[in-house]
């Protein structure tokens, strides 16, 4: 009997690797006649294929890299784990300023973008300006109406989000500057348990629906 138990395990343990094994992609984008046949955040195994009919464009992310399919035609969801060894190593967590639109990180967030915005620590949340050239003042106000006041140093792209306005969870903030008039409006997601690699964030940051930096982790993935 216990060899039975034994063989059994053993028999689970090596189905359970192959399933490992075997890569998938997750769909991060889909247009046309065939978009109800992948929707966004769809899982495929590397061996599924994909047909496409004309005017279907779908991009998939896979374990290293993102990729566009266009039909007509037939399609390896395979393409999209196909890279080198060096585009491989640390894609998600390396996702630098040279491959995000100068952009450090996808957590850091973009103050010029409006949108659901996932962040992992709602008390360290880092916000990043595009144009750092010169010194900035912007107003934070809260859905309450609390404002705080962020005084942006020349040459700085990056700054804390202000410890005097503790981030809530699903509340909307404004963002404006007063010289220029400009605004963006934020709710902020938390994700305390993101996934290292690039189809697990994928499938967080489309399930949250952080659209902004999901578009940037496929640019990151579709470059090199």
């Amino acid at each position: 009997m216990r060899s039975k138990i034994v063989l059994w395990s053993a028999a689970v343990a090596v189905a359970l690797s192959s399933s490992v094994a075997v890569a998938s992609v997750v769909v991060v984008k889909s247009l046309g006649p065939s978009a109800k046949d992948f929707p966004p955040g769809k899982t495929l195994p590397e061996t599924a294929k994909i047909t496409l009919q004309g005017g279907d464009v779908v991009t998939i992310l896979g374990p290293a890299s993102a990729q566009v399919f266009r039909g007509p035609g037939n399609f390896a969801a395979g393409q999209a784990t196909l890279a080198s060894a060096e585009s491989k190593r640390g894609r998600f967590g390396a996702l630098r300023a040279s491959e995000v639109v100068k952009n450090p990180s996808i957590w850091d967030i973009d103050v010029t973008q409006s949108g659901k915005m996932c962040v992992t620590n709602a008390s360290k949340v880092q916000l990043w300006r595009p144009d750092s050239e010169g010194e900035v003042k912007m107003n934070i106000r809260s859905a309450d109406g609390k404002s705080q006041e962020l005084n942006w140093a020349a040459g700085k792209a990056s700054a804390q989000w202000p410890a005097a306005m503790p981030i809530i969870p699903g509340s909307q903030y404004q963002i404006e500057w007063p010289e220029t008039g400009d605004t963006s409006s934020v709710t902020f997601v938390t994700v305390p348990n993101t996934p290292p690699d690039l189809v697990g964030a994928a499938q967080v940051l489309i399930e949250k629906g952080c659209q902004h930096q999901l578009d940037l982790l496929v640019e990151g993935a579709s470059k090199g």
